[in-house]
């Protein structure tokens, strides 16, 4: 196994939007440094882990979201070699990590990484199925929702965001987490996305007696694309627009090859109606692994003497 560090890209599975090379050139015009750890065998690549790498004063940190990402039926010797080689490849501070599945969770504590806060639960859309078979996988309700919207007079758009024409999307986003109390990339995430990756940024929207009544922000990056941004006014809700925006969506997408739909968190204790709306749509739940920390290994100042048997 060869391990060394490269530029942003694609990795070697199926991989979410925190181990894209999209993530990595958004968060490095941000002035964030980012790091690409590959691992290839017979020139092929088997194994890749995107950190973000941070200073809070004197302490440091790298940060492994949802990674590493492996390729398919890679044995697990060869996943262990590489969780203990990176450290060594960057050297220096604490590991954080957050663990795409409790299976990975039990990997990283071989590894000396401890838990620190269970994994949330996330929701994805499978877009390889036929349209026919993904509709029948729809909740009844978010089923009949969508009829309704259908009929609803409503007038869908999709384009790229353009930071000029789609500036009143941020500054609802911004509104509505002040309202709503959450957190969530900052705008500035978005435009830089936007600018680094053209094209890459799509809108949904839908317009009833020409004015905006909702707005669907997704982020593509290779085979999978992650929601980032939804919003609904009013008569967008008594028209069930946000429904028929992400049906759409998500047809558009799985004609053009991509294979799943990030929804993130589905909160039904703090979020519940939101985590229906989610999973209504046919999407599965996914349980992450908890959050975990590895420190540094600390070289004794004084290491033991042994005393030998004269």
């Amino acid at each position: 196994m060869d391990l060394y560090l490269c530029d942003p890209s694609p990795p070697p599975g199926m991989a979410p939007l925190h181990q894209q090379p999209h993530y990595a050139r958004a968060l490095r015009a941000l002035g964030v440094t980012v790091e690409t750890i590959r691992a290839t065998q017979g020139g092929q690549s088997i194994a890749q882990a995107q950190v973000v790498r941070r200073r809070l004063g004197p302490l440091s940190f790298t940060w492994m979201p949802r990674g590493p990402i492996w390729a398919s039926d890679l044995p697990g010797p060869d996943c262990d070699a590489f969780l203990r080689a990176l450290p060594q490849t960057l050297p220096g501070g604490a590991w954080l990590a957050n663990a795409a599945s409790a299976d990975e969770g039990d990997c990283l504590a071989r590894h000396g990484y401890r838990a620190l806060i269970p994994g949330q639960t996330l929701a994805n859309l499978d877009l390889r199925p036929p349209r026919a078979a993904r509709l029948a996988a729809q909740h009844g309700k978010w089923r009949n929702r969508l009829r309704h919207a259908q009929g609803a007079g409503l007038i869908l758009h999709e384009s790229a965001f353009d930071p000029a024409t789609h500036r009143d999307l941020l500054s609802q986003e911004v509104a509505q987490q002040r309202a709503r109390r959450y957190r969530a990339l900052p705008a500035a995430f978005t435009l830089a996305y936007a600018a680094q990756n053209p094209g890459a940024a799509r809108i949904w929207s839908a317009q009833h007696c020409g004015q905006h009544v909702a707005h669907l922000l997704i982020l593509t990056h290779g085979d999978t694309a992650t929601y980032h941004i939804g919003w609904t006014g009013p008569e967008g809700r008594r028209r069930s627009a946000h429904t028929l925006l992400l049906w759409q969506a998500a047809n558009a997408l799985a004609d053009r090859g991509i294979a799943r739909l990030d929804l993130g968190p589905a909160d039904t204790t703090h979020a519940p109606g939101l985590a229906r709306f989610k999973l209504g749509s046919g999407a599965l739940a996914q349980r992450l692994g908890p959050s975990m920390l590895a420190l540094p290994r600390v070289t004794p100042l004084f290491p033991k003497r042994h005393n030998h048997a004269a």
